[in-house]
């Protein structure tokens, strides 16, 4: 699948990351750009549950948006939940969705 491919590329900068440790631990992540280049926090993205600390939802060089139906916990940083969809921006996108 070319969406498993893209995410298998990707784990190569998420291990790069400053300050910090992405995990994503789901069948719908897609990454594009260098929204795996974050500096601070953790992000932890599982199947429509996300945690946030430090500060990570804004990351450098992309965007993070999420798909949740659930409660999200955000520290030292800022989270938009309940969204209908991820948006593509400019620089690259994290994408998350709940399976029903």
């Amino acid at each position: 699948m070319e969406a498993e491919e893209g995410v298998m590329e990707a784990q190569g900068g998420v291990t790069e990351a400053e300050g910090g440790v992405t995990k994503t631990k789901a069948k719908n992540i897609e990454v594009e750009g260098r929204v795996t280049e974050v500096e601070g926090g953790v992000t932890e993205a599982e199947a429509g549950n996300m945690e946030v600390e430090g500060g990570v939802t804004e990351a450098d060089g992309g965007v993070m948006e999420v798909d949740l139906e659930e409660a999200t916990e955000a520290e030292g940083g800022v989270m938009e939940p309940h969204l209908e969809e991820a948006v593509d921006h400019e620089g690259g996108v994290t994408k998350t969705k709940e399976f029903a």
